[in-house]
């Protein structure tokens, strides 16, 4: 049994070159071969056959071999080598041997043992005899692993394989799989691809055991035909649930853009969609992403543009949950998107779509959509006087749906700024006009008026001054501002009365006479950096019942370049509690990785009230202060709901070759059934392990099973 470490091919690369330039005695093959070379400390010749003793080296335009002993027929090719045989084959491949015959003409040839050694991989590969090609070796009574050759912590035991060196594809038969020298499961057929460059191939597959879906078999398929797009396929099964394909089409069409197209269809067994109550056995969807920083930008000049499209349709909310095993979403709203901007100087024009799929619902024909909408603005410039300034915003909004009242609306803002300072520029001063129209025309059998009109005139006054400091171990910047806001015309037409979502369909943008008062402060370091901002801001209203506004207060502290630490608060003076809160706190270093954050919003504190209170806390935490060892906890919690839509805890065990995880899942994913949304918790055990380079597997050791109601 030949046992060698993997770094000792580079330390014989460096031998046999200088192995090379001190040997002794020297022989070189006729002057008639000039393609191959024989350096031997005792040579003789016969013929055409060449005998070489004693430290052998022998090279070609792709082989360098040394051995102990070797004949060779310059005029057949043949080559018989005998004891410590070591072979390169370019730069990739070695091979070590105790008995070899190859013919150099053919590459092909046997070898008896063969270790062989594959160097971007690690993989070896150790027989008890080997067929050798020009493009493959089938080796026999073999082993392969890419752990260190002495004790492997994991190895695959075959009785015939191949590897194909052109595809770099290891095809083997009857393998046991082992842990150590303990054997793990047994396969009649497996195979893998060392290669991690992009090229058409199978990539490592996904596999999972245990479970009420069964055992699961994702295996992805690449094509990679051209260097600007390729080909993902992603067939799998589910023995217990079902089976799907899914596939993603990516592409690069130009320097600025690229984009993706993603479509996938699961189908459900008949026992399992009636033992689950799913609404539907079938699951299918599609997304079309896209985005390009230049479009019209690239044939005329002075302009810049973009374009940025994200659409997404699907049949029911499980199509995300079945993607693949680590696939799902609590998002009951599936948005899509098309955006569209054209900037030149001082004007700007941007068309926006959005379409909704509310997976709730068994039907969206009544669902609001804003298809499209249209804006125009034109950014702030002086007017008349250098410092008078004025902008214009435009948009045109269409709300559409099948069932229910639609809606067109325009709306106009023109805000004229007069600024200027005074006391040295210590104090500046800005008094703004302010012009709000908008006219709405409603659609669909409306039976409340067909249109709709609203002006809105108001006045704002803000003085302000904007400061900053250095001291000896720090930089001091400090805003302090009161702005005066005072409607001045105000009148409203038509009809406003339709409501949707417990919402008002159009709702209208008053502004409240009111005094805002603002302060913001930045502590930097002397090296640029920010150490501290916090931002408070206090508004009152005169003709409200409840006169002061929420206390908004905002802290950021960077304690070090590895903590840091926010604070938003906003404090209902009225009712004298919290009506936001969030919290949030990350610290990383090479060691630990931990990141919070809690978020309360209640909604009774709100002019209009939306729904229920909104409170949820989000922890992850991660730390490799063993050696090799990750541990890891994350935790997504719905304190109002009180459910814990996902947590998890669990070690990871980082080797050389292989990695594997044990790792404690509870998840609450939503699920479409015939009385609605409902949700599906599952909570369990699960082994996960990856082998380098030939992928991931996992176990569910454990798991349970419960239905919610969402």
């Amino acid at each position: 049994m030949i046992k060698l470490p993997i770094r000792w091919w580079s330390m014989r690369i460096k031998t046999l070159i200088l192995l090379g330039l001190s040997l002794c005695s020297l022989w070189a093959a006729p002057q008639e071969v000039q393609d191959v070379e024989v350096l031997a400390q005792t040579v003789t010749k016969n013929g055409t056959l060449v005998h070489a003793v004693g430290n052998v080296v022998l090279y070609s335009p792709k082989y360098l071999i040394t051995a102990d002993e070797a004949y060779y027929d310059y005029e057949s090719g043949d080559v018989e080598l005998f004891g410590n045989i070591t072979t390169l084959e370019g730069v990739d491949y070695a091979s070590r041997s105790g008995h070899t015959k190859l013919n150099l003409n053919t590459d092909k040839g046997v070898s008896t043992p063969l270790f062989f050694f594959e160097e971007k991989s690690n993989l070896w590969i150790k027989c008890e005899n080997a067929i050798l090609n020009p493009d493959t070796y089938i080796t026999q009574k073999s082993i392969v692993s890419s752990c260190n050759t002495q004790d492997p912590d994991w190895k695959i035991a075959f009785t015939t394989g191949e590897f194909n060196k052109e595809s770099k594809w290891l095809h083997i038969y009857n393998p046991v799989f082992y842990a150590n020298d303990i054997p793990v499961f047994y396969l009649p057929y497996f195979s893998f691809s060392t290669d991690t460059t992009r090229r058409t191939g199978l990539l490592p597959p996904q596999i999972g055991i245990g479970g009420s879906e069964g055992f699961y078999y994702l295996q992805p398929i690449y094509f990679a035909p051209a260097e600007n797009w390729d080909l993902e396929v992603r067939p799998q099964i589910r023995t217990e649930r079902g089976e799907g394909i899914h596939s993603t089409y990516r592409f690069v069409d130009s320097p600025y853009s690229s984009g993706q197209i993603t479509a996938g269809y699961f189908k459900e067994q008949s026992d399992y969609a009636k033992e689950e109550e799913l609404s539907n056995d079938a699951h299918y969807g599609v997304r079309v992403s896209y985005d390009r920083s230049a479009l019209l930008s690239t044939k005329y000049s002075g302009i810049e543009d973009g374009l940025w499209v994200d659409i997404n349709y699907l049949n029911d909310i499980d199509y995300y949950n079945t993607i693949d095993a680590d696939s799902s979403t609590s998002d009951k709203l599936v948005t899509s998107r098309v955006n569209y901007y054209v900037k030149k100087d001082e004007d700007y024009l941007g068309i926006y779509a959005k379409n909704y799929i509310d997976t709730s619902k068994e039907s969206n024909d009544d669902t609001l959509q804003e298809l499209p909408t249209l804006q125009y603005h034109h950014f702030s410039n002086p007017f008349l006087l250098d410092n008078l300034f004025y902008s214009v915003d435009y948009k045109a909004k269409n709300y559409t749906r099948q069932e229910g009242v639609t809606a067109f609306q325009n709306e106009v803002r023109t805000p004229v700024s007069l600024y200027f300072s005074v006391l040295e520029d210590y104090l500046h001063v800005n008094v703004s006009e302010n012009v709000y129209m908008t006219q709405v025309s409603y659609g669909n059998d409306s039976d409340e008026g067909s249109s709709g009109e609203y002006f809105n005139n108001y006045h704002t006054f803000s003085l302000y001054t904007d400061l900053s400091k250095g001291y000896d171990t720090f930089f001091h910047t400090m805003y302090m501002g009161v702005e005066h806001t005072v409607p001045s015309y105000d009148k409203q037409s038509g009809a406003w009365s339709y409501t949707y979502a417990n919402n008002e369909l159009i709702p209208l943008e008053f502004e409240e006479k009111n005094t805002a008062l603002k302060f913001r402060q930045f502590f930097y370091d002397m090296d640029g950096e920010k150490k501290f901002s916090h931002t408070i801001k206090q508004a009152y209203y005169y003709d409200r019942e409840d006169e002061y506004g929420d206390l908004e207060n905002d802290m950021k502290y960077y304690l070090t370049d590895r903590f840091y630490v926010g604070n938003t608060v906003n404090y209902s003076n009225t009712f004298h509690q919290l009506s936001r809160n969030q919290v949030s706190l990350t610290y990383k270093d090479s060691i630990y990785t931990g990141a919070m954050r809690y978020t309360y919003v209640d909604k009774s504190y709100e002019h209009n009230n939306e729904g229920k209170d909104y409170s949820y806390v989000t922890f992850s935490a991660e730390t490799r202060y063993f050696e090799n060892i990750d541990l890891f906890a994350t935790v997504n919690y719905d304190i109002e709901e009180d459910i814990f839509k996902s947590w998890s805890m669990g070690i990871k065990k980082f080797k050389k070759c292989w990695d594997y995880s044990l790792v404690y899942k509870d998840v609450t994913n939503p699920k479409q059934t015939s009385s609605g949304v409902d949700s599906t918790n599952k909570k369990g055990v699960m082994l996960m392990f990856t082998l380098y380079p030939m992928g991931s597997m996992n176990y569910k050791l454990f798991e349970q099973e419960s239905e919610q109601r969402l």
